[in-house]
C-alpha cells in the first residue's frame, strides 16, 4: 500500500513538472511572438512615417529616396538578376576571409596559451598590428593583393584574425582555476586537460568572438569592393553612388543588412547546436 501510495506521489510530481515546463514553453513562444509583432509594429511606423515625409515634401527624395523607389529598384534588381553574380562575389569573399582569420585566431590564441614565452616574444608585434586602422589601410591591401578577390579576402582575415585570437585568449584566462588544479592533481595530462576544460570552456567567449568576427569580415569586404572592385555589393554601393542614385545605395545598403543578418544567424544557430550537444543549453 505504501509502494502504491508512493508511486502515485511520485506520478503527481512527474505531471506537475511537466504541465511547469509546457506553461513554461508555451509563455516563451507567446512573448516571441509578441516581440515580432512590436518589431514588425516599429518597423512599419518608420517606413510609413519615411515615406509620408518624402510625399509631403518635408525632405528631398533626391538625397534620401523613399521606400517605394527603393522597393522598386530591388523588385528589378532581382527579376532582371543582374544583383546576384555581385551578392555571390560579395558572400564568397567574406566567408572565405571570416574562415581563415576565424581558424588562424582561434589557433593563435591556443598556442600563445599553451607557450607563455611565443605569447610574451609576440606580444608587442601582434598589439601594433592589432592597433593599425586596417579599414584605412584597405588601399594598402589593394596595391600588395590586387583589385581580385584577394584583396578584400586578406583585409577580412586581418580583422577577423585578432578578434578571435583575444576571444580565445579570454575564454581560456576565464576558466575556473580551482578545476584545472583539481584536474591535474587528479593526474590530467596537459593534452587531456586542454581538450576535456581549456578548449570546450573557452567555447561560448569563441562563439561570441564569431558572431563579432563575421559581421567585420563583411564589413572588411564591402570597404575594399568600394574602394576598387569589378563586382560585389561595395562596387554596386560606389557605382551607384556615383551615379547620383540613393534608392540604389540604400537597397544595395538593404542587400547587405540582410546578409550580415543572415550570416549572424548561423553562427548563433551553430552556438545553440553546439552547447546543446554539450548539454549547456535548453
Amino acid at each position: 500500500m505504501t509502494i502504491t501510495a508512493r508511486t502515485a506521489d511520485d506520478g503527481r510530481v512527474l505531471d506537475t513538472l511537466a504541465r511547469s515546463e509546457a506553461d513554461r514553453r508555451a509563455r516563451r513562444r507567446r512573448r516571441t511572438a509578441w516581440v515580432w509583432a512590436a518589431r514588425a509594429i516599429v518597423l512599419g511606423l518608420f517606413v510609413g512615417l519615411w515615406q509620408w515625409t518624402v510625399d509631403i515634401g518635408a525632405i528631398d527624395p533626391f538625397f534620401f529616396s523613399q521606400p517605394s523607389a527603393i522597393a522598386g529598384f530591388l523588385v528589378e534588381e532581382v527579376r532582371d538578376g543582374s544583383i546576384w553574380p555581385h551578392v555571390l562575389v560579395t558572400l564568397r569573399e567574406t566567408l572565405v576571409g571570416f574562415a581563415v582569420g576565424a581558424g588562424g585566431g582561434v589557433a593563435a590564441g591556443i598556442v600563445r596559451m599553451q607557450f607563455p614565452f611565443v605569447a610574451d616574444v609576440s606580444n608587442p608585434f601582434l598589439t601594433i598590428l592589432n592597433v593599425l586602422p586596417r579599414v584605412a589601410l584597405a588601399p594598402m591591401f589593394i596595391i600588395w593583393f590586387g583589385v581580385g578577390e584577394g584583396s578584400k579576402v586578406a583585409l577580412a582575415v586581418s580583422l577577423v584574425f585578432f578578434i578571435l585570437m583575444l576571444n580565445t585568449e579570454a575564454g581560456i584566462r576565464s576558466l575556473d582555476r580551482e578545476l584545472v588544479l583539481t584536474m591535474r592533481a587528479l593526474g590530467a595530462t596537459d593534452r587531456q586537460l586542454f581538450w576535456k576544460v581549456m578548449l570546450p570552456g573557452a567555447v561560448p567567449a569563441i562563439f561570441g568572438g564569431l558572431r563579432l568576427g563575421v559581421v567585420y569580415a563583411l564589413l572588411a569586404v564591402v570597404v575594399g569592393e568600394m574602394i576598387s572592385a569589378h563586382m560585389g555589393l561595395g562596387q554596386r554601393i560606389a557605382f551607384h553612388a556615383a551615379s547620383f542614385r540613393a534608392e540604389g545605395v540604400l537597397g544595395t545598403i538593404l542587400v547587405l543588412a540582410v546578409i550580415g543578418l543572415g550570416l549572424n544567424l548561423a553562427v548563433v544557430r551553430a552556438e545553440q547546436v553546439l552547447l546543446r550537444w554539450r548539454g549547456d543549453a535548453p
